[in-house]
């Protein structure tokens, strides 16, 4: 998902929201679903995304929330989503990412699905609203977090879709449930200190055609649903996922 050159131009922004799009749909569809992406065992994320993450450990550098997402205790990993859903508003797309990885490697799939899609959206949204000739270069924060929702997404993306994509009425309702979230956009600055954004009053354009583009991807998908489903059998997705099931997640899904 490589976002160039989006200066001020508007025709610019559109192609790099339909990039973003199509990448989404490619990967939900099943054709980047090809079985060699796959780690051996498809209820697990393996992977790393320097330097937030690395599931040989694992490894999750985010802020404060890292310790609770690592935990082994039960208890304490449900709490810290809990506190983590409590400040939704202000989570950026590397918390969110690394809590749905973690989400789903303990069998919480279907809430791991919904912070996959939230974070993929506030990724999009960082790669949109970013100032492209501040970003700097490797060390610098605004290149590792550009690189960084690219990365995530690589990661997380086969594996999460490859189990999401049983259901394509369930990833539609998500969808378009991270679509109604978004409407307004955060105050990024906070949420990525240290990078340098284009102007605020560019914002709201910018991540209206964004979630607008969100709307056309879910009736698409659902348009879809039955040669997404063909797909999934012929390649060998289907079977590979179909026996993983969700456990609840306490008040989510």
């Amino acid at each position: 998902m490589h976002v160039r050159d989006l200066g001020l131009n508007r025709r610019h922004r559109e192609d790099a929201v339909l990039k973003i799009l199509l990448t989404t749909l490619i990967v939900g569809s099943a054709f980047f679903c090809a079985l060699p992406v796959f780690a051996d065992d498809p209820g697990h994320i393996n992977g790393y995304v320097t330097p937030y993450f690395d599931s040989s450990g694992p490894v999750i550098r985010v802020g404060k929330y890292s310790s609770g997402l690592l935990s082994k205790v039960p208890g304490e990993f449900v709490r810290t989503i809990i506190r983590m859903k409590n400040q939704w508003n202000d989570l950026n797309f590397t918390e969110i990412y690394a809590a749905a990885i973690r989400l789903y490697d303990l069998g919480y799939r279907n809430e791991a699905t919904y912070w996959f899609y939230t974070a993929q959206y506030r990724g999009a949204q960082f790669a949109l609203l970013v100032d492209q000739k501040k970003l700097g270069s490797t060390g610098d924060r605004g290149f590792e977090l550009y690189h960084a929702q690219e990365g995530f997404f690589k990661v997380a993306g086969p594996t999460i879709n490859g189990y999401a994509y049983g259901d394509v009425d369930s990833v539609v309702s998500i969808i378009r449930r991270v679509q109604s979230e978004n409407h307004t956009v955060p105050n990024v600055k906070n949420m990525y200190p240290g990078v340098a954004f284009l102007h605020m009053a560019q914002w709201q354009g910018i991540n209206a055609e964004l979630n607008a583009g969100w709307g056309r991807l879910a009736t698409q998908l659902a348009s879809r649903k039955n040669e997404i489903k063909q797909q999934r059998i012929a390649d060998g997705t289907q079977a590979r996922f179909s026996h993983l099931t969700s456990r609840r997640f306490p008040g989510g899904l």
